[in-house]
Order: structure tokens, then C-alpha cells, then sequence
């Protein structure tokens, strides 16, 4: 019963979500050509520097069991990056080809099952793309358990090799950007800054943050480093984010009931 599929899609959702937000699909457009900056933690200070600016143009498809989104980041040079693919990547792969795309990679903003079910399918068709993730989360993508696919009744786990991500300037390929990391929601969380633009992961979404009351969670940290890291960037900087709809650091400033207190 389609009813009874879209109850149980909507008991998913609501596993990596903080209760009580509300996030609407909204649609793709380019990015804004402003400048960003990426704030870097270095004993135990904050320093702020900017980094090379790159445009890029992100467009979204909403993917997988619990309605993730997957983006596809590309650049002048008809090169792209395939962030957090979940299940059910034909659209996505459809894109890259009708746009004459070249995937240099695969980037995950973390290791939750629903950011990473897709991954086969890109690299079935695309057999030499590397896979890059933040090395804090590796123990979560080798187990259907820490990964949470179990709750969908899967023992999906990630069997293939991949590349660190680490927090600062970054160069992925053809493309320049910043990593931040964001503990809290899971311990190797990472947020890629790109011009004007954020791609958050489940760390941060509009009026919410992620879930935290799972093994290997820490909200503190969350808040944290979302105040002292993301909260850095200007605030007409557009926030992609790992399920529903976008926003920008300067509205979640002022109105995230998580992070106004």
C-alpha cells in the first residue's frame, strides 16, 4: 500500500533527524558568486582564512530509502564530484551522461547507510572513481550495524577502499575546496565548502541539526562546531544539506532552535 510505504519512509526520515523540523524541497540553482571562508581549528584556536574560490554549480536529487540527498557538483570543466549517493542513482548517472560529465570522484559528508548505498551502482558504471571520506568514520561504513542499514533490514556495508579527507583547503580532482569537520552527529562528519556555498552533510539543516542520541554521537560537539566553523562562513552562504531543503548560514543563525540557545 502506497500509504503504508511512504509511513515507513517517513519513521526512516525521522532516525537521522532532530523531532519536531520541517524540511521542505526546494530547487536547484547555481551557486552565488560570493566570497567564503573556511574556519580551521588549530590548537585549539580558531583562525579564519580565506581560500581559493571556485564556481561550481550543485544540483540535487533526492535518492534512497529515507530520501537523501545526493548532489552532483560540477565545474567549468565539465568535471564533477557525486556527494553522499544513496540507493536508486539512475538520475543521477543519467545527469553525468546527458551533460557530458567526467565523476572524478566520490565525496561522503559521513558514514550513515543513507549517504552511502549508492556508491556501487556510480562505481559500477564508473569503475576507477575513488571514494573519499573523513577517516573518523571508516568504522561506521565497514558494518551494517554502526552504519544503520540494518534498520532497514540490509547488512550493507562499504568493501571498497577509499581516500582521507582531512579540515582545511582541499583539492579533489579538478576541484578546489574547503573541508571543515564536523563531529557530532557522527565522529568523522564533514561539511565541503565551495564558492558561496555549503554542502553539510547531516550536521546541519534548515531549523535543525542532526540526530545525536546515537553511539558515537556527541551533540555538544555539533553545536559546536557548527557555531565555530559554519557559523564563520557569510551569512548569504546557501546551505545544501544531507535531507530536505536548502537554506543559509545567516537564516539558521537567527532562527535554529538548536542553535540560538
Amino acid at each position: 500500500m502506497p500509504e503504508m510505504r511512504e509511513l515507513e519512509r517517513g519513521i526512516l526520515r525521522s532516525v537521522f533527524f532532530q523531532p519536531g523540523a520541517y524540511h521542505p524541497r526546494t530547487p536547484t540553482n547555481p551557486v552565488p558568486r560570493v566570497p567564503f571562508y573556511l574556519a580551521a581549528e588549530q590548537k585549539n584556536k580558531i583562525h579564519v582564512g580565506q581560500i581559493k574560490i571556485m564556481t561550481v554549480v550543485i544540483t540535487k536529487f533526492v535518492t534512497g530509502p529515507i530520501d537523501t540527498n545526493t548532489y552532483v557538483v560540477s565545474n567549468e570543466h565539465s568535471a564533477c564530484l557525486i556527494v553522499d549517493p544513496s540507493r536508486g542513482c539512475n538520475e543521477v548517472l543519467d545527469h553525468v551522461r546527458k551533460n557530458g560529465l567526467d565523476i572524478e570522484a566520490i565525496v561522503l559528508t559521513h558514514g550513515h547507510f543513507d549517504h552511502i548505498l549508492g556508491i556501487a551502482e556510480i562505481q559500477e558504471a564508473y569503475p576507477a572513481i575513488d571514494v573519499w571520506m573523513h577517516p573518523d568514520d571508516k568504522y561506521l561504513v565497514a558494518s551494517a550495524e554502526r552504519n544503520g542499514a540494518s534498520l532497514i533490514g540490509s547488512n550493507f556495508s562499504l568493501k571498497v577502499p577509499t581516500r582521507d579527507l582531512h579540515e582545511g583547503p582541499s583539492r579533489i580532482g579538478s576541484f578546489d575546496c574547503a573541508v571543515a569537520h564536523i563531529p557530532g552527529h557522527t565522529p568523522g562528519g564533514c561539511a565541503f565548502i565551495f564558492e558561496g556555498a555549503c554542502l553539510s552533510g547531516d550536521s546541519l539543516f534548515a531549523g535543525s541539526i542532526g540526530r545525536t542520541d546515537f553511539p558515537g554521537c556527541d551533540g555538544e560537539a555539533l553545536i559546536k562546531n557548527i557555531k565555530e566553523k559554519l557559523f564563520l562562513l557569510p551569512d548569504e552562504t546557501v546551505v545544501y544539506p544531507g535531507h530536505g531543503g536548502r537554506t543559509t548560514i545567516g537564516r539558521e543563525k537567527r532562527l535554529n532552535p538548536f542553535l540560538r540557545r
